[in-house]
């Protein structure tokens, strides 16, 4: 990286969009602002958060995106990525996510930029081990291209064990050139007590919830591997002996995808009157709030630390996760929730009966949820010291 005592350094972080900035990426750019000299540059398909982003002292790029994978678009985007990164001219370039690792690299690589660093936060369902032709070609495809992505970086920071170990396996990286944190998120901005009074009415309100019952929510992707299936199958093996617990859905419908659950599937669970499938939500944190017990049984490709886990935990509340060597990583089982077996229906009502049958265990795991949270996962010790681990001059914690 070039000496940004003397001279000044503009650095891209490029990220799919701006929902995954604004969630995910403010610890990151607050870090990257304490480099000397640095000016920092958000290339994003930031929709409406462009404001929020630039609210952050940074300039904000709105870039459009094709989340799927399309060689043409992808050319696309890497071609306007180039765009931006020379007009900026764009010195240090620091990708988020699995796109932006690849195309973001390449982009950076032609305009001229010096330094270049990935940060893999889960490989997605690109890396899933499907038998059918397109999902063989479709893994082979991202293999060949994170290997070139990677020879041109100069380190990559992952947040999941497994997924280091694969990159080294297939001889796409060498081991000292990466740097393996946990994963990461502001704690004090879940703080349960930033949710107010008339917040948890609305949230309350939406989920249509009478005196008296309880909450179990799940917030994901519309996805079969998110455990969509196996959530709304506990909800009806537990209809009839818990009538007053409620499963509410808060998943946006993927378009796109292979692997995406048809609006009609949620539409015929919502028959039952324990189940409530809410979409997208830009307020989860309020469902967080009025929930008794979060729960995601995902076999996704996750990161390690699953925001759907983390987020809770964060707020107080008991979690359960899956057995799932890319989830286990947030839940310790029995002390702030259980683990139970991927795909597993039954174990997972089982879960939720044995945490909504005891209110002294549901308190019990949700105070040790919020310490694990702070104590493990709060962002401003791990970002500032992966960042420098990477060779980023971060002033400051």
């Amino acid at each position: 990286m070039a000496d940004s005592k003397h001279s000044p350094v503009n650095i891209a972080l490029v990220a799919p969009d701006g929902l995954s900035v604004v969630l995910f990426c403010k610890g990151i750019i607050r870090s990257l602002k304490n480099i000397p000299g640095a000016r920092v540059i958000v290339i994003c398909d930031a929709g409406k958060y462009e404001q929020e982003i630039s609210s952050l002292g940074v300039a904000c790029v709105a870039l459009p995106m094709y989340r799927w994978f399309s060689p043409w678009e992808d050319i696309k985007y890497t071609y306007r990525l180039w765009r931006v990164m020379r007009s900026y001219g764009c010195d240090t370039i620091f990708n988020f996510c699995t796109k932006q690792n690849i195309y973001g690299t390449f982009a950076g690589k032609l305009s001229g930029a010096k330094t270049n660093y990935l940060h893999v936060v889960g490989l997605g369902s690109g890396f899933e081990k499907r038998e059918d032709f397109r999902g063989k070609i479709m893994r082979l495809g991202y293999v060949c291209l994170y290997r070139i992505a990677c020879r041109w970086s100069d380190k990559a920071w992952f947040t999941n064990g497994n997924d280091r170990q694969f990159f080294i396996d297939n001889r796409l990286i060498s081991g000292e050139s990466t740097v393996l944190t946990r994963n990461y998120m502001d704690t004090s901005d879940y703080a349960l007590d930033l949710v107010g009074e008339e917040r948890k009415k609305q949230a309350m309100a939406l989920c249509g919830l009478e005196h008296g019952e309880k909450v179990v929510v799940m917030v994901a992707r519309m996805i079969w591997q998110k455990g969509i299936r196996e959530f709304s199958e506990a909800a009806e093996l537990l209809r009839d002996s818990y009538p007053m617990l409620k499963f509410i859905l808060i998943a946006p419908l993927e378009e796109g995808s292979a692997d995406a659950v048809p609006e009609s599937y949620v539409q015929a669970k919502e028959q039952s009157a324990n189940f409530q499938w809410l979409g997208f939500q830009s307020d989860v944190k309020s469902f967080y709030a009025i929930a008794d017990l979060a729960v995601l049984p995902t076999y996704y490709k996750e990161g390690g630390y699953p925001r759907g886990l983390l987020e809770p935990m964060a707020m107080g509340r008991p979690v359960i996760g899956t057995t799932s060597e890319d989830c286990r990583g947030a839940v310790e089982d029995g002390k702030n929730g259980f683990l139970i077996p991927i795909q597993d229906s039954n174990a997972l009502a089982e879960a939720i009966a044995q945490i909504m049958a005891d209110e002294e265990l549901r308190e019990t795991m949700g105070r040790y949820s919020l310490e694990k949270a702070r104590r493990d996962f709060d962002e401003v010790a791990i970002v500032s010291d992966a960042l420098r681990k990477l060779g980023l001059p971060v002033v400051g914690v």
